[in-house]
């Protein structure tokens, strides 16, 4: 596992003592599709971070209908907020596809990590993140701007998740999908069939987004 938390953006200033105290009350979870990670009302006792796979966080309304908020489909942690401030989880997680969890307990993470300048660092910078990516959303932005800022993002969701589950996460007609998607690799900045999904040309990939305020080509 210590190889785990040492390639995670948030742990990457970790010496090895503290990866393996790390380790020491940290697990990973392998997740099914319709597993739940917390449900809305839970009270919160652990970090939870996407590693792999594919989350979506709802809540119902008062006719008991499913709201669906957002889908987390790159690496992140996921229900920090209410970690952090120690309140009931506003929102249910739920899996999508196979996912990988890394959970942490806060108890012992607070007080062993949180009070390390460069982890606390680490957090914020995930909240600001988060809210540049909610921005991103209330912009207007065009389809193929969203598709292609999820294909950089994660490409690799192409060949683990069917199309039109792909155009539910973007919020865009499957026709429009299908339309951008065959125009990308007509332009060769992708190739894809049903097994295989490659980024071509990167760089022309990027330029289609890159007005975005979250983006960043490193």
């Amino acid at each position: 596992m210590k190889h785990t938390l040492k390639e995670i953006c948030l742990f990457g200033s970790l010496d090895n003592n503290q990866l393996k105290k790390l380790e020491n009350i940290s697990t990973i979870k392998k997740l099914k599709p319709g597993n739940i990670l917390f449900y809305e009302g839970d009270e919160p006792k652990n970090l939870y971070f996407l590693l792999d796979g594919l989350i979506k966080l709802y809540r119902y309304d008062k006719n008991d209908n499913i709201n669906i908020l957002t889908y987390y489909y790159t690496q992140s942690l996921i229900g920090e907020a209410a970690t952090l401030q120690r309140t009931p989880h506003q929102i249910t997680a739920e899996c999508e596809i196979e996912s990988t969890i890394l959970v942490v307990s806060f108890d012992d993470f607070e007080k062993d990590f949180l009070r390390d300048p460069e982890i606390a660092l680490g957090l914020i910078m995930q909240l600001v993140g988060k809210i540049k990516s909610l921005m991103n959303t209330n912009m207007q932005q065009t389809s193929m701007q969203k598709l292609a800022q999820l294909i950089f993002d994660n490409h690799e969701i192409f060949i683990k998740v069917k199309k039109y589950k792909i155009a539910e996460i973007l919020n865009m007609a499957p026709e429009t999908f299908s339309r951008n998607l065959k125009k990308l690799q007509k332009d060769k900045i992708i190739s894809y069939d049903k097994n295989h999904f490659e980024i071509k040309d990167k760089e022309a990939l990027s330029e289609l987004f890159a007005c975005c305020p979250n983006f960043n080509k490193s």
